[in-house]
C-alpha cells in the first residue's frame, strides 16, 4: 500500500476505510492486509470509520475484506454494525438481481437489446459475488432509437417515471434527448429504481454507437444481453468516476481490482482513449490508484501523464477525504462543489468539447419546461428566457409567502 503524506496524515479510521474499500486479488491480498493491520495497530475510531463506510459506500466490501484476514480483533459492537451493513448491502444486491432478471426477460420478449452496467452485473464480473458491491439502482443502456420502446416496456412491467420528469412536447422531447442521457424510474411497489441510458455523460460524437458494435452477447438468469468489452468499461468507469471528480472510494475500489488483476491491455485502452477523448480520465484514474493504493502506473510510450493537469489529482484527493456525505453540506459546501466539478468535468472533457457544445448545454434546462410552458413553435424562445427562469426557479420561487 502507498506511503504517500496524503494517505499517512489522515485518521486511521480513514486509512482503514482506503484499505477495506475493495478486495485485493491474491497477488495483493498480502499487501491489503497489511495496511489493514497498520491501520487497527494506529487506535482507529470505530464509529469514524463505520461513517466513512457509509459515506463511500462499502459495507459488504469493507466486511469482506476484514473477515479475510487472520486472526484480526474487532470490537463487539463494530462487528455487529458491520455485519448488519453488509447483510442489508447483500439483500439489497438479491433484489434487485430478482428485478433486473424480470426487466431483461421483458425487453428480450419486446426484441429490445439492452445492456445492464454497474450494479450486480459489475459486481459479479469484478468479484464473482452479486452482493459485494453498493447499488443504490439499476442501470440499463439502450439506443437512442429504442428509448420510447423501452420507456413503454419498463411501463408495462410496473415502472413508472420518477417524479422529477414530467411531460413534454415533441420539441422538447428532442432536446432532452440530446442533452440529457438517462430517465429515471421508480417501481410501483416501492422496491427499487432504475436508470434508463442512452448515451453516458461527454461521450464524443458516435461514440455511442461504436460501443454498441463492440458490445459482447452475454446472459444473466438465461436472459440475453450485450456486455462492454473490458477496454469500455474501463472507459465508462473512469469517465464516471472523473465526472463525479471520484468522491467515493468504491470507484476507484472497482478501477484498483481490475488493475490489479491485470486485465486490460494499457496501451490498448490508451490508444482508444485517445480517440473518443477519454485520455485524460484514464490516465487520471490510473494515477490515482498510485496514489491511494499504491498500485503502479503501467508502462506506457511517452509519459503520457507529464502534460496531466495537476488538479485532476488534487481534487479527488481532497474530495475523498471530505467526512460529509456530499449530499448532506450546507449551500456554501456544495456551491464550492460544484465549482470544483464544473472545473474538473471541463478539463476532463476539454480535449472533445466545443464551445458551442458547452453554450448548448447551459442554453438548456428541463426545469425551464415545467416553469413556462411554450409552444413548440415558440421553442427558440426558452434561449433568451433562460436568464428571467433561472431567477424565477432560483429566486422568487423560493420566497416565504407574505403572512
Amino acid at each position: 500500500m502507498p506511503e504517500t503524506s496524503w494517505l499517512q496524515s489522515a485518521s486511521p479510521a480513514f486509512r482503514l476505510m482506503i484499505a477495506t474499500s475493495w478486495l485485493a486479488p491474491a497477488g495483493w491480498q498480502e499487501q491489503q492486509e497489511e495496511a489493514i493491520r497498520e491501520a487497527l495497530r494506529a487506535g482507529l475510531d470505530w464509529i469514524e470509520y463505520l461513517r466513512l463506510v457509509d459515506r463511500h459506500r462499502t459495507p459488504a466490501l469493507s466486511w469482506a475484506a476484514l473477515k479475510r484476514v487472520p486472526g484480526l480483533e474487532i470490537p463487539e459492537p463494530a462487528r455487529r454494525e458491520l455485519q448488519k451493513r453488509s447483510d442489508a448491502c447483500r439483500m439489497q444486491a438479491v433484489r434487485y438481481c430478482i428485478m433486473l432478471a424480470e426487466v431483461l426477460r421483458g425487453f428480450n420478449r419486446a426484441g429490445i437489446p439492452v445492456m445492464p452496467f454497474k450494479g450486480p452485473t459489475l459486481s459479479l464480473d469484478l468479484y464473482g459475488d452479486v452482493g459485494l458491491r453498493q447499488s443504490k439502482d439499476l442501470d440499463l443502456a439502450v439506443t437512442l432509437e429504442d428509448v420510447s420502446r423501452a420507456q413503454a416496456c419498463l411501463e408495462s412491467m410496473g415502472w413508472r417515471v420518477d417524479s422529477g420528469y414530467f411531460p413534454l412536447t415533441p420539441r422538447q422531447w428532442e432536446g432532452f434527448l440530446r442533452h440529457e442521457f438517462h430517465i429515471g424510474f421508480v417501481h410501483s411497489s416501492g422496491g427499487g429504481g432504475l436508470e434508463l441510458h442512452w448515451r453516458n455523460h461527454g461521450d464524443a460524437p458516435g461514440q455511442a454507437g461504436a460501443q454498441w458494435a463492440r458490445n459482447v452477447p452475454s446472459e444473466w438468469q438465461r436472459c440475453s444481453y450485450l456486455a462492454m468489452t473490458s477496454i469500455d468499461l474501463v472507459l465508462y468507469l473512469c469517465s464516471h468516476g472523473g465526472r463525479h471528480a471520484w468522491m467515493r472510494a468504491k470507484w476507484l475500489g472497482d478501477m484498483a481490482r481490475i488493475r490489479a488483476e491485470g486485465r486490460v491491455d494499457w496501451a490498448a485502452a490508451l490508444d482508444q482513449a485517445r480517440k473518443t477523448g477519454q485520455e485524460r480520465p484514464m490516465l487520471a484514474a490510473l494515477r490515482l490508484l498510485k496514489d491511494v493504493y499504491g498500485l503502479p502506473v503501467p508502462e506506457l510510450p511517452g509519459d503520457p501523464w507529464k502534460n496531466l493537469p495537476p488538479f485532476l489529482i488534487g481534487s479527488p484527493l481532497h474530495a475523498l477525504k471530505v467526512a460529509e456525505d456530499p449530499a448532506s453540506r450546507g449551500s456554501l459546501a456544495l456551491l464550492r462543489d460544484g465549482i470544483r466539478l464544473n472545473r474538473y468535468d471541463g478539463l476532463v472533457l476539454l480535449p472533445h468539447r466545443t464551445w458551442r457544445d458547452v453554450l448548448a448545454d447551459y442554453a438548456y434546462r428541463r426545469e425551464d419546461f415545467r416553469v413556462f410552458r411554450l409552444p413548440d413553435s415558440l421553442y427558440w424562445a426558452y434561449v433568451p428566457l433562460r436568464p428571467i427562469l433561472w431567477v424565477w426557479r432560483r429566486v422568487l420561487r423560493r420566497r416565504p409567502a407574505n403572512r
